[in-house]
């Protein structure tokens, strides 16, 4: 990845995780290390900062923004990879008009961690979980409705651990027959 001054990005600062398309081409990525979102012009053009939350300073290390999306109506949302204890929600945040600001909260299961989103065509939030049992990962996607202060989840579909790998992307669409077909993407963590 290009930086905004130029130079490629590396060590810490280049965990980027998240990745959004707009439909102009314009792209988006999520960090987790120096957690922010940078955006680049479809061309390839240079990285540009978009502001950053006050929370994004305080979040967990290797921890922080892991899913984005685009929303239909083109707000980003991001979320922490971490929520700091088991019985505190995911904050989600909403990127509009120059600004983020918490939308909502999605609820923590346990040791279920969110690593990827998208947005269906009707406008519903999608997160990708991921489990790690020590020996491999376990996977679900749900569906969220946003509605309220905190966006309960219906599960739709949950895997047992080694059935995928590592699981940390989701991108979702329409096929002609009108099916919402997902597909997740693993991080294979240098082992490839």
């Amino acid at each position: 990845l290009l930086g905004p001054a130029g130079p490629l990005v590396n060590g810490y600062d280049s965990d980027a995780e998240g990745l959004a398309r707009r439909d102009d081409g314009r792209l988006y990525a999520s960090f987790e290390g120096y957690h922010r979102v940078w955006t680049w012009r479809g061309d390839g053009g240079e990285a540009a900062w978009l502001p950053r939350h006050p929370d994004f300073k305080i979040l967990q290390n290797n921890s922080g923004l892991e899913a984005l999306a685009i929303a239909p109506d083109g707000a980003l949302y991001t979320l922490p990879e971490l929520s700091g204890s088991y019985s505190r929600p995911f904050p989600v945040y909403r990127y509009a008009e120059g600004e983020w600001q918490v939308a909502g909260q999605v609820e923590r299961d346990g040791e279920w961690l969110p690593v990827g989103a998208d947005f269906d065509d009707r406008g519903r939030l999608h997160l990708l979980w991921r489990h790690f049992a020590g020996y491999g990962f376990s996977t679900r996607v749900t569906r969220h409705e946003m509605t309220g202060h905190v966006w309960p989840g219906e599960l739709l579909y949950e895997t047992g651990a080694l059935t995928h790998g590592n699981l940390e992307g989701l991108s979702l669409w329409r096929d002609p027959e009108g099916r919402l077909r997902a597909v997740m993407v693993s991080d294979d963590n240098f082992k490839g």
